[in-house]
């Protein structure tokens, strides 16, 4: 099991492009990276020219870049003929992106129930999206990987909503991505990871209070990291990923929220990091 970043850090803190924050990741010694796609690696922000010396900076650097978070443009859940033809092409988009950086998973989530729509609706629109958006990523060699997000609003926002998601998409390309943060928040305990260890493609680790998401300092908050971390090596999760074609699992550090006044970026990681390899010593960087 390997320790990766998410590059959004810097960019919450400083508003540091994708080439800066690479460079952060790097300097602390990571190797593993997700490049976070929604703030400022997204293919409305970045030109050609830029996709391409995105992939050299990469390499320039030696990091191995392992997920590309992209959340669609609209709410796929309530979205109109014409917004989900906008998200289709923006994910497809994200998809030749990541192929161009070696990346063959993109994570998102199922979307919103909104206002108007009701909740089976909101569902089946969801479904149809994704089957279409893995048909197409399955003819790249792509895989996607859904993410629950903590809110009770979402459709997917539990272990046991993400299983029906998943049961209902039905697509071998179709994966999960465990935030162990939210899963506290969720109110979720190690033992029910069981029915997603098989269809996990990636860790995040993230830290909050008890009721807000915070993406805190990991080891401030109150995620109990160490000990899902110990349940999915218990569990051979390294084994496990091997069917998506990676030797172990990497769990990348989501840190910060949108609006935070963060002064020393670089601390809240080594901080983390500290704090994470007190619980989990068996954890690398490389």
């Amino acid at each position: 099991m390997k320790v990766g970043m998410l590059t959004g850090l810097w960019f919450i803190a400083e508003n540091a492009d994708i080439f800066e924050s690479l460079k952060r990741v790097a300097d602390l010694g990571f190797k593993y990276v997700d490049l976070h796609g929604t703030f400022h690696a997204g293919p409305r922000h970045l030109t050609q020219r830029e996709r391409s010396k995105v992939k050299t900076e990469i390499e320039r650097l030696g990091l191995r870049p392992r997920n590309y978070v992209l959340h669609a443009p609209h709410n796929i859940a309530s979205a109109n003929d014409v917004e989900l033809d906008e998200c289709f092409e923006y994910l497809k988009d994200g998809i030749e992106i990541s192929l161009m950086w070696g990346i063959n998973q993109l994570m998102l989530n199922a979307g919103e129930w909104s206002y108007g729509i009701s909740r089976r609706d909101a569902w089946s629109r969801s479904v149809g999206f994704l089957q279409s958006i893995c048909d197409y990523a399955a003819y790249h060699g792509i895989y996607i990987a859904q993410e629950a997000e903590p809110y009770i609003w979402f459709l997917v926002n539990d272990i046991e909503s993400t299983i029906q998601m998943q049961n209902d998409v039905n697509r071998s390309n179709f994966t999960t991505l465990i935030d162990l943060g939210h899963m506290a928040l969720a109110r979720e305990n190690s033992n029910d990871l069981l029915p997603l260890l098989d269809l996990t493609i990636h860790v995040h680790i993230s830290d909050h209070r008890p009721h807000t998401h915070t993406n805190q300092v990991v080891g401030t908050g109150f995620a109990p990291t160490g000990d899902h971390l110990k349940y999915l090596s218990d569990m051979n999760i390294d084994k496990r990923v091997r069917r998506f074609g990676y030797d172990e699992i990497v769990a990348s550090f989501e840190l910060g929220f949108p609006g935070d006044k963060i002064s020393n970026a670089n601390d809240w990681i080594l901080q983390s990091l500290e704090n994470l390899q007190r619980v989990t010593p068996n954890i690398s960087l490389d």
